[in-house]
């Protein structure tokens, strides 16, 4: 019979290979690169490409204050993980065979491709809650650094590898879109084993809490006030985030170096997370700071680097999304309270994501203005992030 020691190692290497797992599939339907050249290759328009990322990370995060009432009342959230993960994965496969199967009709094409991607990213909303939920419940605080960590680490060498076979795959000689139906068909395959494996998590039951969530409750935290400042202005610079790759296919003219631009971010942000860990390991707030200063660098480089250089802004983008993806996690589950994690969890991700349709605005610059007007503005938020979050508390 398992010990609650041996029950907590066996949850911790669970979330590991699901992170592991999570990374494949997210590299072979990275929003940023992959998402954004296939609809580029569809002759898109830039808002149209700007939608594509904002519908996957808005529609992870902004059903959650509203699941959050619901979620804390569950005795065990990990119930409701398992049954929509085959809801998730039905929005990825539909991606994959209508890249299979509409190439001759591009409309159909992208509406399918669409839908699909409205369902993962609706159903994403659901599991996310219960995911922190979880993950919240099973891990001590002094592990979670760790444990996002060794996800990235591991997750980032294998999305390195990935990116190559991207490269292969986006340069066989089939029409398209067959390159990018298979890379569907591979992030496919990783998500549903990643989903299923951290289904087995063995969640100790709660009973539920005495009274309401209270939305209002972190309202009434100035730690979780000036937290929330940061995050939003670092999801307005986020706009110009999916935009190098569209402009490394647009104005350069590269296509399959798409797959090596896919390795150079998945590798610097493997290796950042060495640092990063490290650095989080005295809190959280010290790598915030240091991604956003990375963060305020990079959209000054597409209009300053030669094309041969260009994969230097990839460099960067993993590096301090990897800071910026870790600290606002960590610092997150740490600032909140447990009795009021949901509440705080949720409103934080619900606010967030909303603003993850700057993507959207984002591409309307593009196509009003061009790319300078938009790696300007993305440079102008994220050094206002930068200046904000000098004032966070040191969390714990």
């Amino acid at each position: 019979m398992l010990t609650i020691l041996d029950l907590r190692e066996r949850n911790y290497r669970l979330a590991v290979v699901n992170g592991w797992l999570v990374w494949l599939g997210d590299t072979f339907l990275n929003p940023n690169i992959v998402l954004a050249g296939f609809a580029a290759k569809l002759g898109a328009p830039a808002s149209l490409i700007g939608l594509l990322p904002a519908l996957l990370q808005a529609g992870g995060m902004v059903p959650q204050a509203f699941l959050a009432p619901w979620v804390a009342r569950l005795p065990r959230k990990i119930v409701l993980y398992r049954k929509v993960a085959a809801l998730r994965l039905l929005g990825v496969l539909l991606m994959a065979l209508s890249a299979f199967l509409l190439g001759p009709w591009p409309h159909l094409l992208f509406l399918g491709f669409l839908l699909g991607l409205l369902l993962n990213a609706l159903f994403t909303g659901v599991s996310s809650l219960p995911f922190w939920e979880v993950v919240a419940k099973t891990v001590p605080m002094s592990r979670r650094a760790a444990l996002f960590s060794a996800r990235n680490l591991v997750g980032g060498l294998l999305a390195f590898l990935a990116g190559f076979l991207v490269r292969v795959i986006l340069a066989l000689p089939l029409p398209f879109p067959l390159p990018y139906a298979l890379l569907f068909a591979l992030g496919a395959l990783a998500f549903g084993a990643g989903w299923y494996l951290f289904g087995l998590t063995e969640e100790p039951r709660e009973e539920a809490p005495p009274q309401k969530v209270d939305l209002l409750a972190p309202w009434r935290d100035p730690a979780f006030r000036r937290y929330l400042r940061v995050r939003l202005l670092l999801g307005l610079g986020g706009m110009a985030e999916p935009f190098y790759a569209v402009f490394a296919v647009r104005r350069l003219g590269q296509g399959a170096e798409l797959g090596l631009y896919l390795s150079l971010y998945a590798l610097s942000f493997t290796l950042s997370n060495l640092l990063w860990a490290r650095m989080a390991e005295r809190g959280s707030k010290g790598v915030l700071q240091a991604g956003a200063f990375l963060a305020v660098a990079t959209p000054l480089l597409p209009f300053l680097l030669p094309p041969s250089l260009f994969g230097v802004v990839f460099l960067l983008q993993g590096a301090y999304l990897a800071a910026l993806g870790l600290a606002t996690t960590t610092y997150l589950l740490n600032l909140a309270p447990k009795e009021e994690r949901s509440a705080y969890i949720g409103l934080a991700n619900t606010l967030a994501g909303l603003f993850a349709f700057s993507s959207v605005l984002g591409g309307a610059l593009v196509d009003l203005l061009g790319f300078p007007a938009l790696f300007l503005a993305a440079f102008a938020f994220y050094a206002l992030a930068l200046w904000v979050g000098r004032r966070l508390p040191q969390e714990g």
